[in-house]
């Protein structure tokens, strides 16, 4: 697999709100693209952006059985640090979570790249489960692993209820976020430059994010499309080892919230395939490139996580 779709929690579940792709940021973990003319590499790209969106009905007259299209993982998530937010009730959105959680997530491919996926989640200590922080979150769209192509998401990692309070819906789809993206390569000779392992290699993706509601703190009220363009890289570094980040941009730096981040960044051993273990460090916090910017209790090293999971198909 030269490119993984796994985004970290959809680009780091677009931290919060400006992501949950299945874990580390969108981007290759192999080795890089090697095309020695001009023109091959415009054909690769003309190659990726043509096919992107595709519907190869002939899968469906292939023989195979409904539930070979479904995959799974269960994951153990423990923050660094589990000190509550204290943020009005009524919001949906918030910082990443801090409380010991335990997942369960499914994926359908419903035909070629495009797919569906839910995450259900437990938490180990309820009282520290904030209205944030939800029972499920969801995923659907189009994602090609494969470099050039384009990605369209749509994401919900707000409060979501399997059994909501009075009043309360068990989701509110317009506090999603819809995802346009473009992955790509970083290719020769800059590879050369920026890796120090032959086996290094570079791969990113561009993203225009759109959520048509948000929760503004200053205000304590609902404003409409929070905007941001993200891009994020992933170094695998040798094997399945990686680190990767993501900045973000605010098309309107009024609507940053203390948890909503300039950057993210995770490390660890990530391996797309069934039946193996992955490893990783993420910290979606409120991180700033000026330190002194920063909310309280967001933007340190602790205010991360380490995950545990286990991927299969049936």
């Amino acid at each position: 697999m030269t490119f993984a779709t796994q985004a970290s929690e959809h680009q780091t579940q677009m931290a919060k709100h400006v992501p949950k792709s299945h874990h580390p940021a969108v981007i290759n973990s192999a080795k890089p693209i090697e095309d020695n003319t001009k023109t091959s590499e415009s054909d690769l790209i003309w190659k990726g952006i043509s096919s992107s969106f595709m519907l190869p009905v002939e899968q469906w007259r292939a023989d195979i059985p409904w539930y070979k299209r479904w995959s799974a993982s269960i994951n153990l998530g423990y923050p660094l640090v589990d000190t509550p937010a204290v943020i009005p009730a009524n919001s949906t959105t918030g910082p990443s979570n801090q409380n010991f959680t335990a997942s369960l997530s499914l994926k359908y491919a419903i035909i070629g790249n495009w797919f569906i996926s839910a995450t259900a989640y437990h938490y180990f200590d309820k009282d520290l489960q904030q209205a944030w922080n939800p029972d499920f979150t969801y995923v659907f769209g189009y994602s090609d692993w494969r470099p050039y192509t384009f990605s369209l998401l749509y994401s919900n990692y707000g409060g979501n209820r399997f059994n909501p309070s009075d009043g309360i819906k068990h989701t509110e789809f317009s506090q999603g976020t819809w995802s346009l993206g473009w992955k790509f390569p970083i290719t020769k000779p800059v590879i050369d430059w920026l890796s120090f392992t032959e086996d290094g290699a570079i791969g990113c993706q561009i993203d225009y994010n759109y959520t048509p509601e948000y929760f503004d703190l200053a205000s304590v009220e609902y404003k409409n499309q929070h905007q941001t363009i993200s891009l994020g890289c992933k170094y695998s570094i040798i094997g399945n080892w990686y680190v990767n980040a993501t900045g973000f941009y605010y098309l309107d730096s009024s609507q940053k919230q203390p948890w909503n981040p300039d950057f993210t960044y995770g490390f660890g051993y990530f391996d797309w395939r069934p039946g193996t273990i992955t490893v990783q460090y993420n910290n979606y916090s409120g991180n700033r490139w000026n330190s002194a910017e920063r909310g309280p209790d967001t933007g340190r090293f602790k205010d991360g996580s380490i995950s545990i999971s286990y991927s299969f198909k049936f």
